[in-house]
């Protein structure tokens, strides 16, 4: 609260200072989408569609460092920013941040992440257009500190997030409905990939061995019961798949699989810039709402959605193939795209634990049948 009294204290000048400071022409653009994978590649069609508008300008982003290699290849970024909330904590870290942005030079900031750290910074940074999402969970601390954008777009339940972003973006006159999401590889991820995989010609099936949120996660024996139906039924591949902190969870599923023989153990050998490759070899994906989910999404790769808690409204699989399985519970959704718990109130997980092995067996058949 101190900074945002201090925001409104000092404003007359501030004013002053980035009315000198427009520019005719916009050269520089900064866009914060500091969430986490899914969420970034879901915002992929802003970087696009922003590019499209002002291709001399240069773009920046800035990111958290996690899903930094998620962009090192996109054609539309120009300056890739990591950033962590602990870098702007206290007056020195928002001091820090908004030194920063003014000497970027930026003529246009788009916020993704609507926070007050964010809101004063671009301000204190004489951004002159300063546009953010208004969510739908809005404190009131964040309202008062709204008043710095010079537009807000309101996040309204039963439209998708990325639909919010392309509206927020007809304040800066570009207007898209391409939603579509993208990922880029890296030189190199399909000859690394094809190691891993070697000569295997028959059907590969991914299954997520985690989430980033562990109260979505759909648990070890879970996951051993489905791939032993699936290779029972198909005598296909599994993939596991995961990050270097999933290697000891997809080493137990493996043990204790039957048909160990049938697994290819992908979890930790591959970058993000590097997975895109993995995943379009693959017939199906399943997993939880997370990243990787709308990684495969975003390659028109066929995917089961075990949506547990999340808000399907807010975001979710748009492709042809993409099924989406979550029960009906009076608690979901409880995760929401700009309010998002760790922690189960119930203290059950039950809208993961709900959905049956058999159902998504089931789907899986009906969808592997089609291919």
């Amino acid at each position: 609260m101190l900074y945002i009294l201090l925001s409104y204290l000092f404003s007359p000048f501030i004013y002053l200072f980035i009315t000198f400071k427009k520019n005719e022409t916009v050269n520089g653009i900064l866009i914060i989408q500091t969430a986490k994978i899914g969420d970034l590649i879901c915002s992929t069609p802003v970087f696009r569609e922003v590019k499209r508008k002002y291709p001399h300008s240069r773009l920046t982003v800035i990111i958290d460092p996690v899903t930094k290699e998620l962009l090192e290849h996109n054609p539309y970024v120009n300056e890739i920013v990591t950033l962590k909330k602990s870098d702007y904590n206290g007056f020195a870290g928002k001091a820090k941040l908004s030194n920063l942005i003014r000497k970027g030079g930026y003529d246009i900031s788009i916020s993704l992440n609507p926070n007050v750290p964010y809101a004063i910074s671009l301000f204190w940074g004489l951004v002159p257009v300063r546009l953010s999402v208004m969510p739908d969970f809005a404190g009131m601390t964040f309202k008062l500190a709204s008043v710095f954008f010079t537009g807000l777009q309101k996040h309204v339940r039963g439209n998708q997030t990325i639909e919010t972003y392309m509206k927020m973006l007809e304040l800066i006159s570009i207007k898209s409905n391409d939603i579509s999401k993208e990922v880029y590889r890296s030189e190199g991820a399909d000859k690394k990939v094809q190691q891993i995989l070697g000569s295997i010609e028959k059907p590969l099936i991914g299954i997520a061995v985690s989430s980033g949120n562990k109260m979505k996660e759909l648990g070890e024996g879970k996951i051993v019961e489905l791939i032993d139906k699936l290779i029972e039924a198909m005598d296909n591949y599994i993939v596991l798949i995961g990050s270097s902190q999933d290697v000891n969870a997809a080493g137990s599923i493996s043990d204790a699989v039957a048909k160990k023989e049938q697994i290819i153990n992908a979890t930790g050998k591959l970058s993000l810039a590097e997975l895109p490759a993995l995943i379009e070899r693959l017939s199906l994906y399943i997993g939880v709402d997370s990243g990787i989910t709308y990684m495969a999404d975003s390659l028109s790769i066929p995917l089961i959605n075990i949506a547990g808690p999340s808000d399907m409204q807010d975001q979710r699989p748009v492709g042809n193939d993409a099924i989406i399985l979550q029960k009906k519970l009076k608690c979901v959704p409880c995760s929401h795209a700009f309010k998002a718990p760790y922690e189960c109130q119930r203290g059950d997980r039950e809208c993961i634990k709900s959905v049956s092995i058999e159902e998504i067996y089931s789907v899986a058949m009906k969808m592997i049948s089609r291919i």
